[in-house]
């Protein structure tokens, strides 16, 4: 039996394909410019636009 050694290759915070509509910036949630209009939660976009309009 063989074990793999290295880690699971993940995007990183600034990848393009990256499925997170918002991330954290000096503490507030902000929508993710990087991020793929096409993998993200859309609902997630949504909620912090509801909550905070200059995100």
């Amino acid at each position: 039996m063989t074990t793999n050694s290295l880690p699971p290759i993940v995007p990183g915070p600034d990848d393009d394909t990256a499925t997170n509509a918002t991330k954290e910036v000096d503490g507030d949630e902000v929508l993710d410019a990087d991020a793929n209009d096409d993998l993200i939660d859309s609902a997630d976009a949504d909620r912090l636009a509801a909550t905070d309009p200059d995100a």
